[in-house]
């Protein structure tokens, strides 16, 4: 049975999780534990210099402070988490939601950055995860999966569309009463979802929605259309499904009456639910066999089908996201080389080396490889990747001067760095100076 308790145990094993991720929550929170970890690290660093001098008895003196120091940062560790565990299953605990900022015009929210609320809501996913089983989709797999079946030459119909306002659009109510009726999760765990939802309430002012930048409502909503996806997936003449967040992609075999009810059906459906379809969003496409040329895009990529072959280039939305970073990125440097043009050098050539080639996050569970490459490997062309080395290179000549950086510059190239998979290792603290510029253009 699934230990969903708030206790300073779980939290100790969410320490350990996310340290294997490189975030180091000690540091974060509690300064006095810290202070003994670097303690333990200049031992460590001492020993190390010294050890051919260190006597046996000396080292076994060292191995015995070292243990000592370790005992008693654990023992402060699991004090300051039970502090924590005793404030979140208080019944005045709450999360302190905060309108943070804006993604297009929909706003994003955070929470006040405190131990009690990092370790609620880290706990309160975990349960989530583990209870329900929610899982996102692979966009890798989704696309893959769209190309192979429309490149086998049969005649398809096709209903590429999204939801309208998603996350926004939640009732609380139905939210709500599915979490009580499926009885999985305990009692607190339900409640602090309720706090997180009736604040996001009061600050919104409706009853709907779930809020956007706070890490349990992209579980809240996966489990919200779990019902609208197996509803969906009955439809007559269904071949393929997929849903990544609110962007949804069906296939159809061909029928006889055309599939001219089959988008009211789907509305319906979604309706049912207290949503909507995004109809500026919905785009029918009928494949019939013949050669007419049609474009289908999704999650960033554009899929062109003609002549029973499929073309998969960048679609124009991420083409314009490139080249804002590009100018983000030079726009940085001819601002920042005022105070300290050495710095704003550096900084500039780490950032296209990073938006012209592939890394590796670091801090993330599995190490995954990002980049041009490895986050556009099903590109069939490099037109688009050429397009914006031409933009790169003109937004150059515009605003560097100098014929060294110039000439430095010019050698970075987006065709390049995908075709070659051109590799650059960066540091966690490097990663962050370089996507800073561009946290507003996601």
């Amino acid at each position: 049975m699934l230990n969903q308790s708030f206790s300073a145990d779980n939290f100790r094993k969410i320490i350990d999780y996310e340290n294997r991720k490189g975030i180091y929550l000690e540091g974060r929170f509690f300064p006095d534990i810290e202070k003994v970890t670097e303690n333990i690290k200049e031992l460590n660093t001492e020993v190390r210099k010294n050890k051919k001098q260190l006597s046996a008895t000396e080292f076994e003196e060292y191995k015995k402070t070292k243990k000592e120091l370790q005992r008693k940062k654990e023992e402060a560790l699991i004090a300051e988490l039970q502090k924590v565990s005793e404030i979140i299953v208080s019944k005045d605990f709450k999360f302190d939601l905060r309108k943070n900022t804006f993604i297009g015009k929909k706003s994003v929210y955070t929470v006040a950055d405190k131990p009690e609320n990092y370790f609620a809501s880290k706990q309160l996913q975990h349960n989530f995860r583990r209870l329900y089983k929610v899982k996102q989709a692979s966009r890798y797999a989704i696309v893959s999966q769209i190309k192979t079946l429309l490149d086998d030459k049969f005649p398809k119909y096709i209903i590429r569309t999204d939801i309208e306002d998603f996350y926004e659009s939640i009732p609380h109510v139905n939210l709500i009463r599915k979490l009580f009726e499926d009885n999985l999760l305990t009692f607190l765990s339900k409640r602090l979802i309720h706090i997180i939802l009736t604040d996001y309430g009061f600050k919104s002012g409706s009853d709907k929605g779930v809020p956007r930048g706070v890490g349990l409502s992209a579980y809240l909503a996966e489990l919200y259309m779990r019902d609208i996806d197996n509803e969906i997936k009955t439809l007559p003449d269904l071949i393929y499904y997929a849903r990544y967040v609110d962007d949804i992609i069906m296939i159809f075999v061909p029928s006889s009456n055309g599939h001219k009810c089959t988008k009211d059906k789907i509305k319906e459906i979604i309706k049912r639910r207290s949503l909507s379809l995004n109809l500026a969003k919905t785009k029918e496409i009928d494949l019939a066999g013949n050669n007419t040329r049609e474009e289908i895009e999704y999650l960033g990529y554009k899929m062109i089908v003609q002549d029973g072959k499929v073309e998969v280039r960048l679609t124009d939305k991420k083409i314009n996201k490139y080249k804002t970073r590009i100018d983000l990125t030079l726009t940085s440097y001819y601002n920042f080389s005022k105070i300290n043009e050495k710095k704003a050098r550096k900084l500039l050539v780490k950032r296209m080396r990073f938006l012209t080639g592939n890394t590796r996050l670091l801090n993330n569970k599995k190490n995954i490889l990002v980049g041009i490459y490895y986050s556009n490997s099903l590109l069939t062309s490099i037109t688009d990747l050429k397009d914006i080395d031409a933009y790169l290179n003109e937004q150059i000549c515009k605003t560097i001067s100098s014929p060294d950086l110039k000439h430095r510059l010019e050698k970075f190239s987006f065709s390049e760095g995908f075709q070659m998979k051109r590799y650059s290792p960066f540091t966690t603290r490097e990663l962050s100076e370089i996507i800073d510029v561009w946290k507003h253009n996601r």
